[in-house]
């Protein structure tokens, strides 16, 4: 059952603009994610999947409590860190795409029971 559904829009200049600043990439992406961003675009994308899945579960999540990278396809997998997340009964499901100059995201919380 879908329990929420959280969205997020950013300016990729806007975080081109950010990335100026060495330690932002630091701040904001886990060391395997930095690994992987290697543009403007991705590290946008990023931001607005993190944005939209702290919106997704209702809690205020630092960014390095979120991490998201692609699976075997290329899709993005998020995995929750946060202390005050349970994941046991939840999933949360991502979408990131970009447009000319925008990164947008939408996270699915999706309520799982187990039999």
């Amino acid at each position: 059952m879908i329990v929420r559904v959280g969205m997020d829009l950013v300016e990729i200049e806007r975080i081109a603009t950010a990335l100026k600043n060495p330690r932002f990439r630091d701040r904001i992406l886990t060391e395997a994610e930095a690994e992987i961003c290697t543009t403007h675009e991705s590290v946008a994308g990023r931001w607005a999947a993190k944005e939209a899945i702290a919106k997704a579960i209702g809690l205020h999540l630092a960014w390095h409590e979120v991490e998201i990278l692609p699976d075997v396809t290329g899709a993005p997998v998020a995995r929750i860190l946060a202390p005050d997340w349970d994941g046991t009964h939840h999933r949360v499901h991502v979408s990131i795409t970009h447009e000319r100059q925008y990164a947008a995201a939408v996270a699915v919380l999706e309520q799982v029971s187990h039999l």
